[in-house]
């Protein structure tokens, strides 16, 4: 089986690496921590982005790479944020306080619904 390619920003690690390693048979993953080295003219080489947004400064960061026609998740540990995000269209928004088994849940249920039909089905 192929695994499909995805790309996680995130700033500070801690969530790139929980995915990474459920998600390791289904995806190769790219992380990048520092927006300065992500390169947005390569993002059709993803079949989807995960971008984890912790501050203000990770919105403006987003807006780059936003509305690029590749599936996008977004995850905040922010409630702030959460709201803020809440109100756009076209993204998965993912509250990263609920429980891990929650999140395997409902990434699971993401990649499933937002990738083409040959590259969904993670379980």
């Amino acid at each position: 089986m192929d695994k499909k390619k995805g790309l996680i920003y995130d700033p500070q690690k801690y969530f790139s690496r929980f995915i990474k390693y459920k998600f390791k048979t289904n995806f190769t993953f790219d992380v990048y921590r520092n927006f300065n080295h992500f390169n947005t003219d390569s993002l059709t080489n993803y079949s989807i982005i995960i971008f984890v947004v912790y501050s203000e400064k990770e919105l403006s960061d987003l807006k780059k790479v936003h509305k690029k026609g590749i599936p996008l998740i977004v995850c905040t540990f922010n409630e702030e944020i959460l709201k803020k995000m809440k109100k756009v269209d076209d993204i998965f928004l993912l509250d990263t306080s609920v429980i891990r088994s929650e999140l395997t849940r409902e990434l699971e249920y993401y990649f499933n619904s937002c990738l083409p039909p040959t590259l969904a089905k993670i379980n």
